[in-house]
């Protein structure tokens, strides 16, 4: 069927499956990734509504992450039409500041993205204060940790925005991460519902 209307075209499901290297590269989940504010804005709510998954979306991030390469970055970060911080290319974003952990809302135009709720519950589970709040460029520049989540990129740190310093991996990431890592590889009694065997 040609056309924008779909409602006559076949579905078809393709489930691939190959060996995969960490996401971000080698040393990311250890050193963190260097990350740039893109030019291009993530889509906005009444567009491509970006709490759901389409291919259609990629486009969005593919024009950011094509940037942020070249610009000599690993990542793209994207605001939205308020310039409010949305995500990544294909990832949530969290920061840490004063030992809090944020998020931005569902509402700013972020996916609701699967990791991103496995670390929030992770963090309640750790005692670790967590909230989703909207953030603001400024507000990773401050920050004292800064990581992003997905099914790709697992819990990856940031180790600079925009050339500015975060740094290593701080203790909360590091948490995080260590528990995220025991829960996906069935090592939790407690998140053995979370897996399916196969």
């Amino acid at each position: 069927v040609m056309g924008v209307d779909p409602s006559d075209a076949p579905i078809d499901v393709v489930i691939a499956c190959w060996p995969w290297d960490t996401y971000l590269g080698a040393d990311a989940l250890t050193q963190g990734v260097s990350v740039g504010i893109s030019s291009w804005r993530q889509r906005s709510n009444n567009s491509i509504p970006p709490a759901m998954k389409a291919s259609a979306s990629y486009m969005n991030s593919l024009l950011a992450k094509l940037e942020a390469k070249e610009h000599g970055y690993v990542e793209a970060i994207m605001l939205n039409e308020e310039g409010l911080v949305c995500e990544g290319t294909g990832e949530n974003l969290f920061i840490v500041r004063d030992g809090v952990l944020m998020t931005p809302p569902l509402s700013d135009g972020v996916l609701e993205g699967i990791t991103r709720d496995s670390v929030l519950c992770i963090a309640d589970e750790l005692e670790i204060p967590a909230g989703e709040e909207s953030l603001t460029r400024s507000d990773l520049y401050v920050a004292d940790e800064v990581f992003m989540t997905g099914s790709a990129a697992e819990l990856t740190p940031i180790g600079a925005v925009d050339g500015r310093e975060v740094g290593k991996p701080g203790p909360v990431t590091r948490a995080l991460q260590e528990r995220f890592f025991a829960v996906a590889y069935g090592r939790v009694e407690e998140y053995a519902d979370w897996l399916t065997e196969v």
